[in-house]
């Protein structure tokens, strides 16, 4: 069989990969959606749309009594998987193409450890799973069908933003992902197998995951004086979205691989169990708390809940977890964005809190992709926005790119 499709010739190998990568990670994305909501089953009952409400109704000490568990199940499963597997990252994959093979079901378990603690209510992201598997699925096939080591490289890069569109149903963002955060350059060929892998994942992953917007939001619209809360956003955010950045990164350089993860990370879950038993906003990967601030509901002390929020991250990240930073960074921006319209209001400006929200969410996400035109793309697709929305999303996230690289500059 294999010798048959190495026969082909090599443009009709290249179309069956994307064609095959598209069709494996849009399957993959159905997966991860019924482990997440089949973790969260078990783990806190009575399905429903509302999240919040569906930790609430557990109740704290359940709450507590899962995460603990979920802690040392992890740090057990990622302590075994690390001594006998060396994990390797997307960037990884793709710069050791030809050189070095990911074992496949290590990664795969990897991938699902990760799906499973953020359905029991872990404080990282689920983005990072099916992004995964699926550049894995991309390096089979590009091997299996005897590609270059260049094209191989790309598939894979396909492959990362394959998963991310399966799960988010953002295939036009998570195109601009590819291009942007993983650094395939913009030629028309990549142009095709690029869109054409993520527009097919989340075609396959559709009727499962569903086509809605992720987040509850009324429409917004802008006016003359969005500009100035564009720049006073990107200003005062792009500062704090550096710093989650500094952290999130400097906890995956430092994250515990070695036997100390048998007890740190158990003890960071139970210090998140602890905090979510009596405070639920804090469950999960910040889809709880931004979908909370987007309906409007009264957080108290805002300012200590994102600080909280954002070293909870850290402190999982850092003691041995794995997950993504993308859905806590888009939380994170969502409150940030409306404490600065706050803060506007306060010395007698007043303007649109949900635009301030997708202004800071736009800014939080461009600094922690380094991917300004993927974060414009994300908080539009992940509320169900309008395109119109673009102008004044694009002077706050190129205003930031700009304060970013300057930041950069001096390091």
């Amino acid at each position: 069989m294999r010798a048959r499709l190495q026969s082909l010739p090599y443009g009709w190998r290249l179309l069956l990969a994307t064609i095959t990568l598209g069709i494996g990670t849009g399957l993959v994305g159905i997966a991860c959606h019924y482990l997440l909501e089949g973790v969260q089953w078990l783990a806190f009952g009575q399905d429903g749309s509302d999240l919040l409400q569906q930790f609430k109704q557990a109740g704290g000490l359940r709450r507590f009594l899962i995460l603990s568990v979920a802690g040392i199940l992890a740090a057990g499963v990622w302590y075994v998987l690390q001594r006998r597997y060396k994990i390797l990252s997307i960037r990884s994959q793709i710069d050791l193409v030809g050189d070095k093979e990911p074992a496949l079901l290590a990664h795969i378990l990897h991938a699902s450890m990760q799906v499973a603690i953020v359905g029991a209510g872990a404080s990282v992201g689920k983005e990072a799973a099916p992004r995964e598997v699926g550049a894995l699925i991309a390096g089979r096939l590009g091997k299996i069908l005897s590609l270059t080591i260049k094209e191989r490289r790309v598939l894979i890069a396909c492959g990362a933003g394959a998963g991310l569109a399966a799960v988010y149903q953002v295939p036009f963002a998570s195109s601009l992902f590819v291009f942007e955060t993983l650094g395939v350059s913009y030629r028309w060929k990549n142009f095709v197998l690029v869109l054409s892998s993520t527009y097919l994942a989340a075609w396959v992953s559709q009727p499962i995951v569903g086509h809605g917007a992720i987040y509850h939001m009324s429409l917004v619209h802008w006016s003359a004086s969005s500009f100035f809360q564009a720049v006073i956003v990107a200003l005062l955010v792009t500062p704090l979205a550096l710093a989650f950045r500094f952290l999130a990164s400097r906890a995956s350089r430092k994250r515990r691989k070695d036997e100390t993860i048998l007890w740190a990370l158990p003890l960071a879950f139970l210090v998140l169990g602890s905090l979510v038993a009596f405070f639920p906003i804090f469950m999960g990967n910040g889809q709880v708390l931004a979908q909370a601030l987007l309906s409007s509901q009264s957080i108290p002390y805002l300012p200590l809940a994102l600080a909280v929020k954002g070293l909870l991250v850290y402190l999982l990240l850092r003691n041995g977890a794995y997950g993504g930073t993308l859905t806590p960074s888009f939380a994170l921006g969502i409150g940030s964005g409306y404490l600065v319209t706050l803060l506007l209001t306060a010395v007698g400006i007043h303007l649109d809190p949900a635009l301030g929200m997708l202004l800071g969410a736009t800014v939080f996400l461009g600094t922690t992709l380094k991917a300004p035109l993927t974060a414009i793309a994300l908080s539009l697709g992940f509320t169900g926005q309008t395109w119109s929305l673009t102008i004044p999303l694009v002077l706050a996230a190129g205003l930031s790119y700009v304060i970013r690289k300057r930041w950069e500059k001096k390091r």
